[in-house]
């Protein structure tokens, strides 16, 4: 049980969000026109051709790239803050939408079939292959890292109750609606591999950063998803239980037996309805139960803290939603989580209908749920809440959160721009081709000022 009996504060830490989709270039009649390599060269086309290259970043501090298996990929420039981290996440699914609809002229003009680029914000693409979403945090060295992971593990196998995204899968021959998109997708729990097992944690050590100081604590157990509330709370839920554990935290008493197991069975039954599940100590549990846990623990800790904004939000959200499913009431939650919202679409047309789950019209309804341009618009039809303002996310798309390394990232990748010099940039280096002393390290994640690279912009300023 955990031994500390509060925190005054939440440690500052960087926070980040990588996103792959899917693609599906179709006709009128939804038959695929070109497959899936040929959508991804033509997405990024136009970016090859300006930087002879498939992975670039851009003035707002983000990463964009072409992955393997033709995924394009947003990875939102470093935050700090829940809304920022929010409008950055939105803003790279806007970047990638426009790119979308200018690959469909394109490919209309090529094959003289109407052509649609979908762009899939889920994890399982047209083709049954997999996509991630992956989850980055800041730690500090001092911590125990593995210890530290270890004590995520049970966190991470229940809190798909809340933050999975639904999905139908074929399980043993029947078609079955799952809370998770990613739960049969997992098979080991902490480990150095993302190729030959995919874990809960990935534990490769690229701190992006200061290595001496830092750490980055890699999540790629999380399904993508489309709403804006779980994007919040897995990202907020997740800083808490990290500072509570970096405190001296102790939650081991709590501990899965089977973690993978469980990860499965959670995702196959309604929260309100899971069976128990066997901890180290003996006991069971349902996820419903160790959720309601890790909240009223997290709850007593932090109740006298002062607490960044929206942090205080989600843990009232989070008393909420546990109630809501405790209750079997999921259509309480429609609008605002995305298996509840998938789920009750996909049961007003199969009622409506007599559907079975195995049909066709209900996978349409399932994939078309994360199509982010001729999909459902929920949020324009009033169906689903969202938390960002438009000219946030606008914003977000050409500049960089104002409290971390990203805006000097920012600045010195405009600049270049504006200048037509030749540059690369990633997380910790910053470099002008051909100029002497134009190479820079940003070891330091927090920082926002930098006298080397003021001195860089005054000079491109002259060529």
């Amino acid at each position: 049980m955990t031994k500390l009996t509060y925190l005054d504060s939440l440690p500052p830490r960087i926070l980040g969000i990588e996103t792959e989709y899917g693609v599906l270039a179709a006709g009128q009649d939804g038959r695929r026109v070109v497959d899936a390599d040929t959508v991804g060269r033509e997405l990024f086309a136009p970016i090859h051709q300006r930087y002879q290259a498939s992975s670039v970043f851009l003035e707002n501090g983000g990463r964009l790239y072409l992955d393997v298996g033709s995924h394009p990929e947003y990875a939102t420039a470093e935050c700090l803050d829940l809304q920022d981290i929010l409008a950055q996440d939105r803003a790279g699914a806007e970047i990638l939408r426009d790119m979308a609809a200018a690959a469909s002229q394109r490919l209309t003009d090529q094959t003289g079939i109407p052509t649609q680029v979908h762009l899939l914000k889920n994890n399982l693409d047209s083709a049954g292959n997999s996509c991630g979403c992956h989850e980055n945090y800041l730690l500090y060295r001092t911590s125990q890292f593995r210890a530290l992971a270890d004590a995520l593990v049970t966190f991470l196998v229940t809190r798909q109750i809340f933050l999975g995204a639904g999905a139908l899968l074929r399980i043993q021959g029947e078609t079955k609606f799952c809370l998770s998109q990613r739960a049969f997708q997992i098979d080991d729990t902490v480990s150095a591999a993302t190729t030959t097992t995919r874990p809960l944690v990935n534990t490769r050590d690229e701190p992006h950063g200061d290595a001496k100081l830092y750490r980055r604590l890699h999540v790629i157990v999380g399904d993508s998803n489309v709403l804006e509330s779980p994007t919040r709370a897995k990202i907020a839920m997740m800083n808490l239980l990290l500072g509570a554990l970096e405190a001296g935290g102790d939650f081991s008493d709590i501990a899965l037996n089977n973690p993978i197991g469980a990860l499965q069975e959670i995702t196959q039954n309604l929260p309100h309805q899971g069976k128990p599940l066997e901890l180290v100590s003996g006991k069971q549990f349902t996820a419903l139960e160790l959720q309601a846990e890790f909240c009223s623990r997290l709850s007593r800790i932090y109740s006298e803290a002062t607490l960044p904004a929206g942090y205080r939000e989600v843990l009232h959200e989070w008393q909420a939603w546990i109630k809501a499913l405790a209750a079997g009431d999921y259509l309480a939650l429609s609008g605002v989580l995305d298996w509840p919202t998938k789920l009750t679409l996909l049961e007003k047309l199969r009622s409506r209908q007599g559907l079975t789950w195995g049909d066709s019209k209900l996978a349409r309804l399932d994939l078309a749920y994360h199509d982010l341009v001729a999909g459902l618009n929920l949020e324009s039809r009033g169906l689903a809440q969202r938390l960002t303002a438009t000219h946030e996310v606008e914003t977000a798309k050409t500049t960089p959160p104002q409290n971390t390394r990203a805006t000097l990232r920012g600045r010195f990748i405009r600049c270049a721009q504006d200048h037509n010099l030749q540059f690369q940039a990633d997380w910790t280096k910053l470099r002008l081709r051909g100029k002497a002393g134009g190479d820079i390290t940003l070891s330091n994640p927090f920082a926002t000022e930098s006298e080397s690279v003021a001195k860089l912009l005054r000079a491109m300023e002259t060529l």
